[in-house]
């Protein structure tokens, strides 16, 4: 190969490192030399300007749940490659994906001083925890645009090398705007020449803001929805108690038609009936592709804690367990559709009487 190519160490998950999917989600860390997976498309998109020289795999349960031990054993596999770039992902919508991606790209980026790249979908949690260290580029939802999602991570490493002396994208050296760019605002302030001053652009705005005419802010800030903190039960030994679940446990005929990924309905079900000892692992499914199952389908109690909270009844603990279960899927779900789940159901429950709700998720 020739000896000017930028070396690329690009890190999936167990899933693209085509091992398993949530059953090899607790994997640890493997290492394969040159591209793999959509490493193949990765090295493509390059060219001859760069080699992917190393893949590196881990379970997106291994690192989310260790992420420093994660971090300095990923150091040790990426040393050995001499890379000049670190690519991540792209992680789509999948949350405990991006939450590895970004910390991986931020720890590479601190040992070795060298642009680091994923790409996450706008509601992957990973944004937030990392925007402000990582170069994140936007993706859509699902990898069914691969190729224009981890094209656009390409070309976005090759106008900050092309602008920039390599690390220094870490300073905003080199780097057009998020719009320009298609990645994620950092929160960064940078300086630039133009023909009026800050004041005149300020009343400018103003007065388009007062006149109704389209303007647009320079310093975006995200924006979140206001919640105010429910008051505490007065009394538990007089309240009635619900369940609700994002862990997708329905019936075997799954009668509500929950999705894997992406479910905007619910369903509900009589929760004695629902957990009755008489039912076995056959009468299940679970509508959720985001964890592994065995363990709820060994003991549905562990995402429905029927057994406990109808012991606390029996004890008079509480006041009465709610006999309806309340059910939907939460896996890359947008928030737009989350809210108005939660209404929906926050609004029969309060015409239920309903005092307390216990929210189980996976």
């Amino acid at each position: 190969m020739a000896g000017n190519k930028l070396r690329i160490v690009h890190y999936i998950n167990q899933f693209y490192g085509q091992i398993g999917g949530e059953d090899k989600a607790d994997v640890d860390f493997s290492v394969k030399e040159g591209p793999f997976g959509p490493g193949i498309l990765l090295q493509a998109l390059f060219g001859d300007d760069a080699e992917v020289v190393g893949t590196i795999i881990c379970g997106d349960n291994y690192f989310a749940s260790r992420t420093q031990e994660a971090s300095e054993k990923l150091i040790k596999l990426v040393e050995p490659f001499k890379a000049d770039l670190f690519f991540a992902g792209p992680a789509f919508n999948a949350g405990r994906y991006g939450i590895a991606c970004g910390q991986a790209c931020k720890a590479i980026a601190e040992k070795f001083n060298i642009p680091v790249f994923s790409g996450m979908y706008q509601e992957n949690p990973g944004v937030d925890l990392y925007r402000n260290s990582v170069m994140i580029t936007k993706t859509h939802n699902s990898a069914a645009q691969m190729k224009e999602d981890l094209g656009n991570m390409v070309r976005t490493a090759k106008n900050v090398l092309r602008n920039s002396q390599g690390h220094k994208f870490l300073t905003g050296v080199g780097i057009g705007t998020p719009e320009e760019e298609g990645y994620f605002p950092q929160m960064m302030i940078k300086n630039v020449f133009t023909e009026k001053t800050g004041a005149a652009r300020a009343v400018d705005m103003l007065l388009d803001k007062i006149h109704g005419r389209p303007f647009k802010t320079e310093l975006e800030y995200p924006t979140y929805d206001e919640f105010i903190p429910p008051e505490p039960v007065k009394d538990m030994k007089k309240c009635r108690i619900a369940v609700v679940s994002d862990g997708g446990l329905v019936d075997k005929d799954n009668k509500g038609r929950l999705r894997g990924r992406s479910c905007g309905v619910w369903t509900s079900y009589n929760l004695d009936d629902f957990m009755s000892p008489d039912k076995t692992e056959d009468d299940y499914v679970i509508a959720h592709e985001g964890y592994f199952h065995s363990h709820v389908m060994q003991d549905r109690n562990r995402i429905v804690p029927y057994d406990v909270l109808t012991e606390l009844e029996k004890e008079k603990l509480i006041g009465v367990l709610h006999r309806e279960y309340y059910v939907t899927g939460g896996n890359s779900t947008v928030i737009k559709w989350c809210g108005n789940m939660g209404q929906e159901i926050a609004q029969k429950l309060l015409d239920q009487k309903v005092g307390a709700v216990i929210l189980t998720s996976t």
